[in-house]
């Protein structure tokens, strides 16, 4: 189930890399974003209807709720960019995800969002 997971995780990540620097006016970037789309919508179901289920059965409640908490704090530590060619099993996928995360967190500061109406535009005032 990890690896399948893992092949998943890998082909949305590839799609997330190639979308991310798609402008808006590309004629694949309606293509990419269904496909993407498509592809997480399926996933997210076979992990909240099949994996997360099994998962919950197998842990006790308390165990159940600490690694909840664990996963919430985690959160800050994940990078927010695709980045489809580091590696994706631990250690080696945390240990650059340490690393990009920041890198990405700073990016995502600085970046321009496609929609920026109502935005004050200093280069035309």
């Amino acid at each position: 189930m990890a690896n399948k997971d893992r092949k998943e995780h890998l082909k949305v990540k590839e799609q997330l890399k190639a979308f991310q620097n798609m402008a808006p006016s590309d004629r694949k970037f309606i293509p990419t974003i269904k496909e993407l789309m498509e592809n997480l919508s399926e996933h997210i179901k076979e992990e909240e209807n099949d994996d997360l289920p099994k998962l919950e059965a197998a842990l006790s409640e308390e165990d159940s709720e600490s690694y909840a908490k664990s996963f919430g704090r985690t959160k800050m530590f994940v990078p927010s960019r695709s980045h489809p060619s580091a590696p994706d099993k631990p250690p080696y996928e945390t240990a650059v995800g340490l690393l990009a995360a920041p890198i990405d967190h700073l990016a995502d500061l600085f970046r321009k969002w496609p929609d920026t109406a109502g935005m004050p535009n200093p280069s035309t005032e």
